[in-house]
């Protein structure tokens, strides 16, 4: 059975959180859909929501597909608030995705002629959840720059290889100097195997990297792939995995920094 959860806000303000690269397979999604299922199992009310029309995060956290057009939240004249949030896991909420997602920035561009139009969609979030966590498209749209800006946290994922780390060196070139950018832009590695030369070096020189990187990193294991076929996060599973343990070993840091924002800690 499913069930709805209502936030105990206490006035704590609801922290924002983005995962994102502009280079998809980079181990985004599945990141975020175990990230979110581990901060509600720490008993926080957490809402993912999958903003990425591949819809990757839904398919692993929801049995059924939805019949609503996902684009349909953006339109005029719909309340977010008035939505139920259901999730087949306590306290995890999902917004889910789908193809229509492909006509967002046609949406946003109509929406933004409202003064932050955005700020008043994501609002009535705050009263349902502690947590908003964004699975963002691998594209620099205006409709993805728009929601950047409004997050407490860019996690961004990256497999130790060149172009990988470039597409993150772009991102963070992208958000210098911008007045709205995340105060807290931190990267992690992922899909890491360290039998090749490559990944061992970048792993070692991540201190040289232009973003403050999470220390634990998402080994390749094909435990990972199994997500799919379950249709479930892998810790809810499966927690005996390396990449299992590495997921428990990240939420922790992940929680730090959700423990930094919440008291407003540079």
């Amino acid at each position: 059975m499913w069930a709805q959860h209502k936030a105990d806000k206490h006035g704590t303000p609801m922290i924002k959180i983005a995962f994102y690269n502009l280079k998809g397979g980079v181990g985004k999604t599945t990141t975020a859909v175990n990230m979110a299922y581990m901060a509600a199992a720490a008993k926080k009310n957490v809402i993912l929501w999958d903003l990425d029309p591949q819809a990757a995060a839904s398919w692993f956290c929801q049995p059924e597909p939805e019949t609503t057009k996902a684009i349909k939240l953006f339109s005029k004249g719909k309340s977010i608030g008035e939505m139920e949030l259901f999730s087949p896991y306590p306290r995890l909420m999902l917004i889910p995705a789908d193809l229509s997602l492909r006509s967002l920035d046609s949406e946003f561009d109509e929406l933004s002629k409202e003064k932050k139009f955005l700020k008043h969609l994501l609002k009535p979030l705050s009263e349902k959840a502690d947590i908003l966590i964004f699975d963002c498209p691998p594209t620099l749209s205006p409709s993805v720059e728009q929601l950047l800006m409004e997050v407490d946290i860019l996690l961004i994922p990256m497999i130790p290889s060149p172009l990988s780390m470039r597409a993150m060196e772009q991102v963070v070139e992208f958000l210098k100097g911008k007045k709205s950018a995340p105060e807290r832009i931190v990267g992690f590695f992922n899909q890491v195997d360290m039998r090749r030369s490559l990944h061992r070096e970048a792993i070692e020189n991540s201190k040289k990297m232009p973003v403050p990187m999470l220390k634990t990193y998402i080994p390749n294991d094909a435990a990972v792939e199994q997500m799919g076929l379950r249709r479930a996060p892998l810790t809810s599973y499966n927690q005996r995995s390396r990449a299992a343990l590495a997921y428990l070993d990240m939420w922790k840091e992940v929680a730090r920094l959700l423990k930094a924002a919440a008291k407003g800690d540079n």
